[in-house]
């Protein structure tokens, strides 16, 4: 309530001494007030507001930026992902608006430090410069994934979830990324590529076992990410005809956090199949059973991410999800209302974290140009193809005489690891990531293969 309602609110309390009177007048005098009410809070007369204090801004706390990997030799304080997002992750235009995480990744841009003859108080050791607002970066912090074969332990254990905890058999992955307190956030969603792209494997599609899936189409407004063309302070909380964003738990995806606090969804998820290979019920995903808060006592994957924590999502054997070589995303929708200092973000929600996804021995992509076989000048035999796998061109051979079309993802088998038996479970940490110069570069240990995943038809 405000000052006036505060005041009238206490009259309507006074008692034998007449304090509400005294009260409410002390109240109207309050213009010029200033105080705090939680550390961080501002109330002065009328306004309230919610300054940045930790667990605001946790994910301004950036980490390995997989994006980065791409590249070599650049300053990476200052280097503009935009080609990246538009040939690599194109498919997030389906997600109209959506941007990456901006992150301050050099202070010294954005701050200046105050010498102590300048500070006219202790407190005044910055001075802000106020172009931070251009400065921020685009990051996508990298999610790290482990996948175990039947009969292997994960090289980077951790407690589990409940399901997992449960039946651990029943799981054989998962993906992890890193987070703080989530007092602030409303959504954290999870999204794969094939959710906005569809399945449009080419291999026995017509034989009519092979589940194929449409791309996205027709996607709700309250699904698309609103989008502040002059990135503010605060998150937007209503849309552009005034209607209600904030605490609406509007979010693509998986829901993996719901609401302000730590609740996990029980509803389960949809899944692709019914049935699973065996003819039985398939599991649904469900966020109380496979979300891990926090994974505690795990090895380092390479980075120190304290004060923050592991975030995992545990996968079921019966998941028909991730394809192998799809991106996943992590999509954070943070709470508006009261307001949160939001650093000039673009895109709420905006996407966190993420990170190209497969297995030991395979990966996927989609065909961007076909020559046949006729057409060849340097005498291979077959047609070529080339095909962006984790985004980028690179020109493959088929193992058959199959013809695969221009917008085909195509099953795409690792040659190398075919050498010998897996020994130890697959994580990112074993991932081969291909870099900007290995762009319309010939591959021969990776070749195409007449093959689709989760084909059961139900």
């Amino acid at each position: 309530m405000n000052r006036e309602e505060l005041a009238r609110k206490l009259e309507s309390l006074k008692g034998l001494s007449g304090s509400g009177t005294v009260l409410s007048n002390a109240v109207r005098k309050l213009a010029d007030f200033v105080g705090t009410m939680e550390p961080g809070d501002l109330v002065a007369g009328d306004n309230i507001s919610a300054a940045p204090i930790g667990y605001d801004l946790w994910y301004l706390a950036f980490h390995q930026n997989m994006m980065q990997k791409y590249y070599d030799g650049t300053d990476f304080k200052y280097f503009k992902y935009d080609t990246y997002l538009s040939e690599n992750l194109g498919f997030l235009s389906y997600l109209p608006g959506l941007k990456p995480l901006k992150v301050l990744a050099d202070l010294e841009t954005q701050f200046k430090v105050l010498e102590p003859g300048q500070r006219e108080h202790h407190y005044d050791l910055w001075s802000l410069n106020f172009q931070y607002a251009n400065n921020g970066i685009y990051w996508i912090n990298t999610a790290f994934f482990e996948f175990r074969p039947e009969g292997l332990s994960f090289e980077y254990p951790s407690e589990g979830s409940p399901g997992f905890k449960s039946n651990p058999n029943d799981y054989v992955g998962y993906i992890a990324f890193p987070i703080g307190q989530l007092g602030a956030m409303e959504v954290i969603s999870l999204f794969t590529e094939t959710d906005l792209t569809g399945y449009p494997f080419a291999a026995y599609a017509s034989s009519g076992y092979y589940h194929q899936k449409e791309p996205i189409s027709d996607l709700e407004d309250k699904y698309k990410p609103t989008v502040q063309s002059t990135p503010g302070m605060f998150p937007d909380a209503k849309d552009a005809r005034g209607n209600a964003l904030s605490g609406q738990h509007y979010c693509y995806g998986r829901h993996l956090i719901d609401g302000l606090g730590y609740y996990k969804p029980e509803d389960p998820a949809s899944q692709q199949n019914e049935k699973n290979s065996d003819g039985s019920t398939s599991y649904a995903p469900v966020a109380a059973r496979d979300v891990e808060l926090w994974a505690e006592n795990i090895k380092d994957y390479g980075e120190d991410i304290k004060p923050k924590k592991w975030f995992r999502y545990w996968i079921h054997k019966d998941s028909t999800f991730p394809v192998p070589g799809e991106f996943v995303g992590i999509l954070v929708r943070p709470e508006a209302t009261p307001p949160h200092v939001w650093w000039f973000q673009e895109s709420s929600p905006f996407l966190y974290a993420g990170n190209w996804m497969e297995t030991g021995n395979l990966t996927s992509g989609v065909v961007t140009e076909v020559t046949l076989e006729a057409d060849r000048t340097d005498g291979g035999t077959g047609d070529l193809y080339k095909v962006k796998v984790q985004g980028c061109e690179i020109q493959i051979a088929a193992s058959d005489y199959l013809r695969y079309s221009v917008g085909d993802r195509v099953a795409v088998l690792k040659v190398d690891s075919t050498a010998s038996a897996a020994t130890k479970a697959f994580s990112t940490l074993n991932q081969v990531v291909f870099k900007e110069t290995d762009k319309n570069t010939s591959k021969t240990n990776y070749v195409i293969i007449p093959a689709t995943f989760f084909k059961l038809k139900n």
